[in-house]
């Protein structure tokens, strides 16, 4: 045996010593060990969740607590309960459109984003070429490479009086047309950055699909289409249900969006907050509409629960998603 071998024979010793020690361990445990913890260490596993959960609660009771406080203009904040700032909230026209309008517009970037991350989604699990995939899966995961405050620079590039666009019509002759600081451009940007995280949400589903039930509804006689219609979507119901919660929920708390792409006229209630809180000054007013906010999109999602289920997002007593 050379020097080396000598000198390395010892660690080979004690790392043969911990694999059998591990060995030995996992022949002790119960089959099912894996498949179901026990109790004591599920919980002990729901630790960080919870206390992630307990810090956002506890920030939602301030915001609670802050919208019932007076506003004074140079005391900011005083200490006497008051129902004013709910008053004005719901007495005041701009705030209903503003209100509906996140609304509105957030379920149109939802339902797009949604139809149209079911193709890609399709494509990216069944493509059968691996430089396809490859591609597919590039250009997914590429957006997240990059922040929001970036793709909107990008878009103000592209859809501005003298961007990319406005130059390609005005080849034709026609223009400039004022793209940004409209509904229109700001639904765009924001489906530009929901698409991947509603194509993430959704290609497990589709993933979980079984191809032999394509097959068989092929032979069955339906075409492709049909089949995924019919057979897809339907089994892809969870990862569907979980991407249309998030996508919603994320699109209606955004902020750098409209009020790049908006230029001011195309705000959500997050810029509402923003100016309520920084131009003013008014804790309370901001606290209760940020309130306000989290109440509507919480009724919304309780709808999508009910309408569609929990998706992936949910937990089913057998440990899968719901």
């Amino acid at each position: 045996m050379s020097r080396r071998s000598e000198r390395w024979s010892p660690l080979l010793a004690a790392r043969r010593a911990a694999v059998d020690a591990l060995i030995a361990l996992k022949e002790r445990l119960p089959e099912d060990a894996y498949r179901n913890p026990p109790t004591a260490v599920g919980y002990l596993l729901l630790v960080p969740a919870l206390v992630l959960v307990g810090f956002l609660f506890v920030g939602m009771l301030l915001l609670a607590w802050y919208s019932v406080l007076t506003f004074d203009p140079i005391e900011i904040l005083v200490y006497e309960l008051t129902l004013e700032n709910w008053r004005r909230l719901f007495a005041t026209t701009g705030y209903h459109v503003i209100f509906l309008r996140t609304i509105a517009l957030t379920t149109v970037v939802t339902v797009l984003a949604v139809a149209l991350a079911l193709p890609y989604a399709y494509l990216t699990v069944r493509v059968r070429s691996a430089p396809l995939r490859k591609l597919l899966l590039v250009s997914l995961f590429v957006p997240f490479f990059t922040g929001v405050i970036v793709r909107a620079y990008g878009w103000l590039i592209v859809l501005g009086r003298e961007g990319v666009v406005n130059a390609v019509l005005g080849v034709f002759g026609i223009g400039p047309v004022r793209f940004l600081a409209s509904e229109g451009a700001v639904v765009l940007a924001l489906l530009q950055i929901m698409l991947p995280f509603a194509i993430v949400m959704i290609a497990p589903a589709i993933q979980n699909v079984d191809r032999e039930l394509e097959l068989a509804a092929s032979n069955l006689g339906a075409d492709r289409l049909a089949t995924f219609r019919r057979v897809v979507i339907p089994l892809a119901a969870p990862g569907i249900a979980g991407a249309t919660i998030v996508v919603f929920t994320i699109t209606a708390a955004t902020f750098a969006i409209p009020d790049l792409i908006g230029g001011g006229r195309v705000d959500f209630v997050a810029n509402l907050v923003y100016r309520t809180l920084f131009d003013s000054g008014n804790y309370p007013l901001a606290a209760a509409t940020s309130v306000a906010l989290v109440a509507v999109t919480s009724a919304v999602v309780v709808g999508i629960f009910r309408t569609i289920g929990s998706g992936t997002l949910g937990i089913r007593r057998g440990g899968g998603g719901g």
